[in-house]
């Protein structure tokens, strides 16, 4: 019963510094982005966060290109009515009320 104590204890002691270390890894990151040109640090906060989102998907990026292309198509041959922003606002709000 004394040895799996001692274990227990072994793994939360390596657990504590293992997290202290963690911590002060991440301090000495933050000090250092901080550091770093508003450019440079917006550059940076869009890598990490793609970077939760996994791999880009091509598909995905073509899917929006051909979109992109056939939008510009509608509006320059007059198919899409182009709105300012209070107009699209008021058709929006008007919708949503009817």
């Amino acid at each position: 019963m004394g040895v799996i104590l001692v274990h227990h204890l072994f793994i939360a002691i390596l657990k504590f510094f293992g997290d202290v270390m963690e911590t002060v890894q991440l301090e000495n990151i933050t000090i250092a982005a901080m550091a770093l040109s508003e450019k440079e640090r917006a550059k940076l906060a869009h890598d990490l966060v793609a970077s939760l989102d996994g791999p880009a998907d091509p598909s995905v990026a073509e899917a929006w290109d051909l979109e992109v292309c056939r939008r510009i198509k509608d509006i320059k041959s007059g198919k899409a009515e182009l709105l300012d922003a209070d107009e699209a606002i008021s058709r929006a709000r008007s919708r949503i009320r009817s």
